[in-house]
């Protein structure tokens, strides 16, 4: 690692008032790009849960601790990578960019690397030490926090830990190359990693076979030994998921070094700490809907019975299948405009972007909730209904999944309105609701469980209703906390048109599914192509604009309609 940059006294503006505004034009045709890129990622990572789920089935206590062991560095990855760190990198390299030049931008990306790089060495070593020393049993409480055998959840935790740095350093990379524009490789990447996990899953198969079929490793054993492979190609798909964006980096001239002796860091320029500092209010703040999914799977494990982790982390990643390609997508498409309007002070421009994308989301996130609550029954058993994956299991996870189609709404809108939060400099507001929210989503867990008897369903109700809570309490404060005009966007008459045409959509696609019941395939693919199909007529005979093609309108410039 190569020492600090130190300052100059100097700015150095190398393309100094960058187009920052210029480089974000054509939203609509990069939302629909990163939708269909993430789409591509989403079909391989759900292949790679169809897959884990025939060869460990939904009752593995094993299997059961590699999530719950994943979920740690998932979380951190949120934390330090495409939640508050990128988002906090983002601003600062906008900012820098705008005001130094992009050669400027080009060292904060280089300095911030080389310091994360080590954070996050400290971090795997830190959570590595807690998990190992922290007691089985809580202390007052008696919860069994890791379950009844807390063994693999430690070493599989150790195995898989490092994948934080890899994953948390492509985000860094994605994050840079989105603002300067660049949004494909970004979006292919998670498309590698899900391509070389599918691959690992599949050398694990012709290994150990799809069933326990009395080798030389029987039962627990057996799946262990899964559970060793499967983290070694955790691990090698996380360098993969990095390597494949450095090509873009070098085009981009992240890694254009500065003359010896010349401008190094003009002053006042944004440094790697200034980064990190702003990105700790974040971290809460930008991911409040996966810590109340890591504290799920963390009670999961210790409060429900065998197959409780495993259910509920294949439910939740088919909630987020539409969740990823209608909502983070388009915020993520969306969010280095709406830094770049901010760093302007274009509040007008600030509040039609937000308003325009919020209606993109709700006229795709609702027919999504009502179609997959409808299906969601058949969508759990066509997809893991298969090797050890048994009957009991797809009556559990389609429970908890129709519980989690309740978030995807509020999930996906809250993202929107806390990057516009950032976007115009308020960091604190997002942090102080995440953590109301976070106590919440823990209360509503213990009533739904302890007090109701739920499942795992139970946790997911919890979640919803956290997340609309959530994302209430945040549009409460937005027109006060900004400063924000008042919207030019009607809201209220066309979402309400929208609900009404994907409660219509939901109903058409559970009796089109039911006609065909005894071809399951077949129903459930005629059943999502007539609740698409009667969505988007529905939607045009009510008058919903969105339905002449749902990001139109981010194409044109703010303010117009």
């Amino acid at each position: 690692m190569n020492a600090p940059e130190t300052a100059s006294r100097e700015p150095d503006r190398e393309h100094a008032g960058a187009d920052l505004v210029g480089r974000h034009r054509n939203l609509g045709r990069r939302t629909v790009l990163v939708s269909a890129l993430t789409l591509v990622s989403r079909v391989l990572g759900y292949a790679r849960e169809i897959v884990s789920a025939a060869l460990f089935g939904d009752r593995s206590p094993v299997f059961d601790a590699f999530i719950t062991a994943w979920r740690i560095p998932n979380l951190f990855r949120r934390f330090l990578g495409e939640g508050a760190l990128s988002t906090s990198f983002q601003t600062a390299l906008t900012e820098t960019e705008g005001r130094y030049g992009t050669a400027a931008g080009a060292r904060l990306f280089r300095e911030t690397f080389r310091l994360l790089f080590w954070v996050l060495i400290g971090v795997c070593a830190v959570v590595t030490g807690v998990v190992a020393l922290l007691p089985d049993v809580m202390p007052i409480t008696g919860w069994h926090w890791l379950g009844a055998d807390p063994e693999p959840v430690r070493d599989l935790t150790v195995r898989v830990m490092p994948f934080v740095v890899f994953i948390c350093l492509s985000a860094l990379v994605g994050g840079a190359l989105n603002v300067r524009g660049h949004f494909s490789t970004p979006a292919v990447a998670p498309a590698a990693l899900n391509t070389v996990w599918v691959l690992a899953l599949l050398v694990i198969a012709w290994h150990f076979g799809w069933r326990d079929e009395g080798g030389a490793l029987r039962g627990e054993a057996r799946h262990l030994a899964m559970a060793h492979w499967l983290a070694w190609g955790v691990l090698a798909a996380g360098v993969v998921q990095l390597l494949v964006q450095v090509p873009a980096l070098v085009r981009q001239g992240f890694f254009h070094q500065p003359r010896p002796g010349g401008a190094v860091r003009p002053d006042g320029a944004a440094r790697p700490l200034d980064v990190l500092k702003r990105s700790a209010p974040l971290a809460l703040g930008a991911a409040v809907y996966q810590i109340n999914v890591m504290i799920d799977g963390l009670m999961a494990e210790g409060l429900l019975p065998d197959g409780g982790p495993t259910l509920h982390y294949y439910a939740n990643r088919v909630q987020q299948f539409p969740l990823a390609l209608i909502a983070i997508a388009a915020t993520s498409a969306v969010f280095p405009a709406l830094q770049a309007y901010g760093h302007k002070g274009e509040r007008r421009a600030v509040r039609d972007l937000h308003d325009r994308t919020h209606r993109a989301i709700c006229f795709v996130a609702l027919p999504a909730t009502a179609g997959l609550f409808a299906l969601a029954g058949p969508v759990i058993a066509v997809s893991f209904e298969h090797g050890a994956f048994g009957p009991e299991g797809v009556r559990r996870a389609t429970a908890c999944l129709q519980m989690l189609t309740l978030a995807i709404l509020p999930a996906g809108a809250v993202g929107l309105v806390a990057r516009t939060f950032y976007a115009l400099g308020d960091f604190v507001t997002p942090v102080r609701v995440s953590m109301v929210m976070l106590v919440l989503n823990v209360g509503l867990n213990l009533v739904c469980i302890q007090v109701f008897g739920m499942d795992v369903d139970g946790l997911a109700l919890a979640t919803a209703v956290t997340s609309w809570a959530s994302l209430a309490a945040l549009l409460a404060r937005m027109p006060r906390k900004l400063d924000l005009p008042a919207s030019d966007l009607p809201f209220l008459r066309p979402v309400g048109k929208m609900l009404v045409a994907a409660i219509g959509a939901g109903l058409l696609a559970a009796g089109m599914h039911w006609s065909l019941a005894r071809y399951p395939v077949l129903a459930l693919v005629a059943g999502i192509a007539a609740g698409m199909l009667g969505y988007v007529l529905l939607a045009r005979r009510l008058g919903v604009p969105e339905a002449r093609g749902p990001f139109r309108r981010l194409r044109r410039g703010p303010g117009a309609e």
